[in-house]
């Protein structure tokens, strides 16, 4: 009778934690799901609005959910479920990856237009207009993004904003010197006076030369770039490789904590060696 009433209370006791398990990884995965869907929704749907992309949180997070399960699904053919598992998690981060290319295309396209589009607002402006039209002229007549960029600053000034502020939301969006040289010049003409068209056109003749500067640069360190990318895929490639022909011995990467530590080092030392390459091949004009 004893030895019955310990089984009982040994099998209710195992019931009980595990309910409470099962409980508390429920409100862990309810309260991380919210944190995200606040994220994704704050941070990286505003980030996205302000580059004039309008998708809903809940289709961001329904693409970072398909791509989480396309990249486990295609890594697990070759890695194990937990290198699987990890990698679709990874995939969590799509939104706010795009995010970061979004803005970076953006900010590229806009710094390539600037030039021929002072260019043409020193036109405009030795043509009679003033500064207002000459913006008006170039919103409608530019590509994205800088005839977005144009109008909105046109909107915002319709609403009551002066030229300064709109010019800061400017260089805040597009945090770069030549938008910072194209707010002094506008601000300071503004304010002090001057033959504005002038000094557009000097500074599209600096912008010019400096982006074939940069494009120069570009050139030359782009063997740099690709040897770095070729070095940090080169171990993966060599690990799935040999997990297929081997997978008893790769395991052991997986499944024992020595494992773990080497890929923790190997994981940290291609950091740095990105980290490094990065910083060699960004050269400052």
């Amino acid at each position: 009778m004893d030895l019955l009433t310990d089984q009982w209370l040994f099998v209710g006791s195992v019931s009980i934690g595990a309910a409470l398990g099962c409980v508390g990884t429920t409100r862990v995965l309810r309260t991380s799901s919210q944190h995200y869907q606040r994220y994704v929704s704050g941070e990286v749907g505003a980030g996205l609005h302000a580059q004039f992309i309008d998708l809903s949180s809940r289709q961001l997070i329904f693409i970072a959910i398909g791509v989480g399960v396309a990249v486990a699904a295609g890594i697990a053919i070759i890695f194990p479920w937990p290198v699987a598992l990890i990698a679709g998690f990874a995939g969590l981060l799509t939104p706010r990856l795009a995010l970061g290319w979004v803005k970076k295309r953006r900010h590229k396209a806009f710094i390539q237009q600037l030039p021929d589009a002072l260019q043409g607002l020193a036109s405009s402006m030795r043509a009679g207009s003033n500064l207002g039209r000459g913006l008006a002229l170039l919103s409608r007549q530019q590509a994205a993004p800088l005839g977005e960029e144009f109008a909105l600053i046109l909107r915002r000034q319709r609403l009551g904003e002066s030229l300064n502020a709109c010019l800061d939301g400017l260089l805040a969006r597009f945090p770069s010197e030549e938008v910072g040289l194209f707010r002094s010049a506008v601000i300071v003409s503004h304010q002090v006076g001057g033959d504005l068209a002038s000094t557009l056109d000097m500074l599209a003749a600096t912008l010019r030369e400096r982006a074939q500067v940069e494009e120069r640069i570009n050139a030359l360190t782009a063997m740099g770039r690709m040897q770095g990318r070729v070095m940090c895929l080169l171990p993966v490639a060599i690990g799935g490789m040999l997990y297929l022909q081997k997978p008893d011995t790769m395991a052991r990467l997986f499944n024992e904590p020595i494992g773990w530590a080497v890929l923790a080092l190997a994981s940290i030392m291609m950091a740095l060696a990105i980290f490094v390459i990065r910083r060699i091949v960004a050269i400052d004009v």
